[in-house]
């Protein structure tokens, strides 16, 4: 096993275009130990350049190798019988060498059906490449490749003899992730009183202990739960054997089925889950897949119980060391808990620091903001949702439309936390309004460009509407750059349709769920409504689909006639 020698040494700050340098000989590796090591490393998201053959014409590395090497933050070196056959390799191999030297980049050897000693000492097939090499090449370069055989030689790495492939492979895999992933960047950056509460979740779920625990993070709606149960997963994640963040468990339950959720959990476990067809399919699976794997499991948002019988049904479900963390709002649907924590607000010093970061971009109000701040503070009740929404909403804003927020604040129930976000909605104008219920009725999860082409297809201006309302924290752009939006946010955004006509949905300027759709079309009430076709297909079962286009083609036959 590899000695990791070189992973306490930190490489210095640079962009890495990739996490890991595949360094191998094609024809000993390819097909076999070398694929398999690269779906091992991808499965666990680690970014890995693997060299394609059709970059390999002529004798000279191309300048894409070697720029591949120096964007990597890891290297993994192949050492297999040809491996010194091939000039490619061996260059890679002084390319690595010096970028370890130079910019910290970190290496592994793997010995693959070759004694480090022949490599070392350049015998068997590589004494035969070597001569080969000497009769073609200058004496200096082939003195090179040699000093470099003999510096990987020496450095502690990982051997095939008497190793199970598949076993070498994952544990190979899981000690670069180890190795990786606290050098890695944080998706959550400038978050304000994070650090103490994952201290206190991470305290709680006792790493060292061998049991199997759950432990749940309970709260209102906007207190920061899924934020705090991300940032714990992202820190202790390396140490599990597989991992999985479930995120919007209520909402991908209502938009879609748990046969789906539990497809989703065993495929980001690396597990096939293509013989799920139904919820007692995917508990066997489940439960038969990891009852001996040391597993991180994050359930988010999690709002009924028969979510957790499906995903999570019993400790014997999970192997040794297993830590399985559920956020949710509603504590009656908790399992009997090993350990259950309460996210308080944040405290005044917190809230201050936050409210200024998004009203003024800086740490302190401006002056003759305090006494506003400290009062728009008090209202928020230490919810980072609403500092953020309230925030940036009042950033740039005159005195004038502080006095008046803070008014409409006063006069709203203090638990009410939907009308103190509702304030940053009413500050937007008409096409503003119209684009953020779209987004909060139909598009939550879609692609941001797709999005766009439908907003500026209904006359909407989508590029600067949308810009607004990510910088009023009312919409964010996730990795996947995909628009998403916080579900009370959401929530606010259905709630300001319904209210639009209570009792009679199609008196209402957009519909999204099946029943609302089935009513205005079997009474016959069409109007000029909007309706997202796919937010109705993702709603609803096959029979149902089915239903609705029937009931649409029979309203147009009698249009007609």
């Amino acid at each position: 096993m590899a000695s990791g020698s070189s992973s306490g040494i930190p490489p210095p700050t640079r962009a890495c275009t990739y996490h890991v340098f595949l360094s191998f000989r094609g024809e000993d590796t390819r097909g076999r130990f070398t694929s398999h090591l690269y779906d091992a490393l991808n499965r666990k998201g680690i970014t890995t350049y693997r060299d394609d053959n059709n970059l390999r014409k002529g004798d000279v590395i191309s300048d894409e190798l070697l720029k591949a090497i120096e964007e990597s933050m890891f290297a993994v070196i192949v050492l297999s019988p040809n491996y010194a056959s091939s000039t490619w390799c061996l260059d890679e191999l002084c390319k690595i060498l010096d970028c370890k030297n130079k910019l910290g980049l970190q290496m592994v050897a793997v010995f693959y059906s070759v004694e480090p000693s022949v490599v070392r000492h350049q015998i068997g097939t590589f004494q035969e490449a070597f001569k080969k090499h000497e009769q073609r090449h200058e004496r200096e370069k082939v003195q090179r490749w040699r000093e470099a055989l003999k510096q990987v030689a020496d450095y502690s790495g990982w051997s095939s003899k008497n190793q199970d492939e598949a076993a070498l492979v994952e544990n190979i895999a899981q000690h670069i992730f180890e190795i990786l992933i606290p050098k890695l960047p944080s998706s959550m950056k400038n978050l304000v009183g994070i650090e103490s509460r994952v201290e206190q979740v991470i305290s709680r779920i006792g790493l060292g202990s061998n049991d199997v625990r759950y432990i749940n993070i309970w709260g209102m709606g906007g207190i920061g739960k899924t934020t705090i149960a991300r940032i714990v997963f992202e820190t202790i994640r390396s140490i599990f054997k597989v991992a999985c963040f479930l995120a919007d468990v209520r909402e991908q339950c209502e938009k879609k089925d748990i046969v789906h959720i539990q497809k989703q959990l065993l495929d980001q476990m690396g597990i096939n889950s293509a013989a799920v067809f139904s919820e007692y399919d995917g508990r066997t699976i489940i439960q038969n897949s990891l009852r001996l794997k040391k597993v991180l499991l994050v359930l988010d948002d999690v709002n009924e119980e028969k979510q957790l019988e499906n995903l999570a049904g019993e400790q014997a479900w999970f192997g040794p060391g297993s830590r399985i963390i559920i956020t949710t709002r509603d504590v009656e649907v908790l399992k009997e808990p090993h350990e259950t924590w309460k996210v308080k607000g944040l405290v005044d010093s917190e809230a201050f620091n936050l409210f200024c970061l998004k009203a003024f971009k800086q740490a302190e109000p401006a002056e003759g903001f305090l006494d506003l701040s400290q009062e728009v503070i008090k209202y928020s009740g230490g919810l980072p949702l609403a500092l953020k929404v309230l925030g940036s909403y009042l950033n740039g804003r005159p005195i004038a439309v502080w006095h008046s927020a803070i008014e409409k604040i006063k006069k709203s129930s203090h638990s009410d936390i939907i009308d103190v976000l509702k304030i940053s909605y009413d500050g937007l104008d008409s096409m503003e309004k119209d684009i953020f219920l779209d987004i909060a009725c139909f598009f939550k999860g879609h692609p941001q460009d797709y999005v766009r082409k439908i907003l500026e297809g209904c006359g909407h201006h989508a590029v600067i509407g949308l810009d607004i309302l990510i910088n009023r924290s009312l919409v964010t752009i996730n990795e996947y750059d995909s628009l998403g939006m916080h579900d009370l946010l959401e929530e606010m955004g259905k709630l300001i349709v319904i209210q639009e006509s209570p009792n009679d949905a199609s008196k209402r300027s957009r519909l999204w769920c099946y029943e609302d759709v089935d009513f205005v079309l079997t009474q016959k009430k069409i109007v000029r409504w909007k309706l997202c076709p796919l937010q109705i297909i993702n709603a609803m079962n096959l029979s149902k689909l089915i239903c609705l286009i029937v009931k649409l083609y029979s309203y147009g036959m009698e249009r007609r006639f």
